[in-house]
């Protein structure tokens, strides 16, 4: 029988040297990933989705979004949505929750110049 209700991870699922770590708190079984990403410097690359929005909300931390050409500064209690085909990468120390829909796929993202901010 599947839980409804999902503890906190131990240890880390994914991360990228010391820019990010992530946490899965959901499986994906319902069409959508939910992540808690602890990002100690922000995004290495500006990235793409082909596929997946994603939706952010910051928890803490502050520091600055660049989507589209666009800079934001971003601070905690700000929810940052990021359609299908806009590129984007975050700087800063920021603890967030992470919505993506459809769920992350490898063959869908895109790592598209280094980060600038």
């Amino acid at each position: 029988m599947d839980s409804y209700v999902k503890k906190f991870p131990k240890t880390s699922d994914f991360e990228c040297n010391n820019f990010f770590k992530g946490y899965y708190l959901s499986d994906g079984k319902l069409g959508i990933e939910v992540d808690y990403i602890d990002m100690m410097t922000g995004h290495e690359f500006y990235q793409t989705e082909s596929e997946s929005i994603h939706i952010y909300y910051i928890l803490e931390g502050n520091g600055k979004a660049n989507i589209n050409d666009t800079i934001y500064d971003i601070e905690s209690g700000d929810t940052i949505e990021i359609p299908v085909n806009t590129e984007f990468a975050f700087k800063g120390k920021l603890k967030m929750i992470e919505i993506m829909n459809p769920p992350f796929n490898p063959n869908t993202h895109i790592d598209t110049r280094k980060n600038d901010l």
